[in-house]
């Protein structure tokens, strides 16, 4: 477990990396990088990539690897005291189509003891852009890119609700001391970059993990 502060240091310039190997890897696969969204805001909301269609692609910076995880790690939300967030726990549920009474049930694990989630009144909503978006990517950055899971938003979101009713995490791993996350099961869609290529390794096949890609950024 790390501070706020520090997770943030420790985060300063993963994400670009991360972006820019999802980006090569897009080119690559599908022949459109994309163009990045600017602005923290729109950002926030809707997701890292924006292509033709105008649908959008977020990408989260993570030491992914599926020989020794077997689970990824996703952030739901951030506990803090910043007023921009009040309401944001009512919207949390809200994304994950559960009420707000089922989601301060959820059980949370915490300094080794295990309690219940409670209605914290100020929340930064770590899944509206996963919700936003038509595909969540996590980069592995290392050596230039070395894995790469796509989530499709539907997939994902199942994922993460499920999760949260089995139980969540807090402060676990490298993330801060106010995250609340959860463990979801491996994306249908990943890739491993061995000698310079990406070479699929998910239960999906290539070709038609691609076709879906395609038609619906492109």
């Amino acid at each position: 477990m790390v501070t706020r502060n520090e997770g943030y240091r420790r985060g300063a310039g993963k994400e670009q990396m991360s972006l820019a190997v999802l980006r090569g890897f897009l080119q690559e696969k599908i022949g459109c990088a994309g163009e990045e969204i600017s602005g923290p805001d729109d950002n926030y909301r809707s997701g890292d990539l924006v292509f033709p269609s105008g649908r959008t692609v977020e990408c989260k910076g993570q030491p992914i690897d599926p020989d020794r995880y077997s689970q990824n790690f996703v952030e739901v939300f951030e506990q803090t005291s910043n007023d921009r967030h009040l309401g944001g726990f009512a919207r949390v549920a809200e994304l994950l189509d559960i009420t707000t009474a089922e989601l301060a049930r959820a059980s949370v694990r915490f300094r080794g003891r295990s309690v219940h989630v409670g209605e914290p009144d100020r929340v930064s909503v770590s899944i509206t852009s996963i919700a936003a978006a038509s595909f969540t990517a996590y980069v592995n950055h290392t050596d230039g890119g070395k894995h790469i899971y796509v989530y499709e938003r539907d997939e994902l979101m199942s994922h993460i609700r499920s999760g949260v009713r089995k139980g969540m995490v807090r402060g676990a791993g490298n993330s801060n001391e106010d995250t609340f996350a959860v463990f979801v099961p491996l994306a249908r869609m990943r890739w491993t970059r061995r000698d310079g290529k990406w070479v699929p390794g998910g239960e999906e096949k290539e070709p038609g993990s691609l076709r879906r890609l395609t038609a619906c950024l492109l």
